[in-house]
């Protein structure tokens, strides 16, 4: 009797061992597949980060790229500009201030306007205006050089705020002949801005 409630002991015993033993590793092996399962998720996600911080890189050296040439040209533009204006300010604002300064040659360019508008004989009488400081010197030469004009009814009235140059206007017309220091350096830069420029710098491809 006693040898039998010792082998139901046993038989109970190994029993109770054997099934603890298949429970553990049972959750040994759930947790083995837990873990490569949340593994598996942290690699797929590092992955993902890596992939979008490349895109992400690449993009910001794309844009950064971008600006930076734009950026580039427009330096060079206002480089361009720079030059041509101080160029532009060497061979044609100092010269043409120079050449409208001189009241003799300002004279002579009136001189010759009053003898080709006035030389119609339907055409009397007018007004030439200078600046204020010219008219003393101007009349004085035109009454010399171009008696005709004058004769005919032409008056030279000095304008206080006017720039350096002159503008003729008939007494019967609708227009008149404006020459003045702006004009001429306007006229001539917008003459030689595109051959300056094809000078200056290589056509860009």
């Amino acid at each position: 009797m006693q040898n039998k409630l010792q082998e139901l002991t046993d038989k109970i015993y190994q029993e109770g061992i054997t099934k603890g033993r298949q429970e553990s590793e049972k959750i040994i092996a759930e947790a083995r597949t837990e873990a490569e399962r949340i593994i598996k998720k942290a690699e797929d996600e590092a992955e993902e980060i890596l992939s979008r911080t490349a895109k992400e890189a690449e993009e910001l050296k794309k844009n950064t790229q971008s600006e930076l040439r734009i950026a580039f040209r427009n330096a060079l533009n206002s480089l361009r500009q720079d030059i041509e204006r101080m160029i532009t300010a060497k061979i044609i604002d100092e010269p043409v201030s120079e050449v409208m300064s001189d009241n003799s040659f300002v004279a002579q360019l009136i001189e010759s306007a009053t003898d080709r508008m006035f030389s119609s004989s339907d055409i009397a009488g007018g007004s030439i205006q200078v600046p204020s400081e010219m008219a003393g010197e101007i009349e004085k030469f035109l009454s010399s050089k171009a008696a005709k004009a004058l004769s005919s009814g032409i008056v030279v009235h000095p304008v206080k705020s006017m720039e350096k140059g002159f503008e003729i206007i008939p007494q019967k017309g609708s227009y008149k002949i404006r020459v003045t220091e702006s004009d001429f350096k306007n006229y001539i830069k917008e003459f030689l801005r595109s051959k300056l420029i094809s000078l200056l710098f290589e056509q860009e491809n």
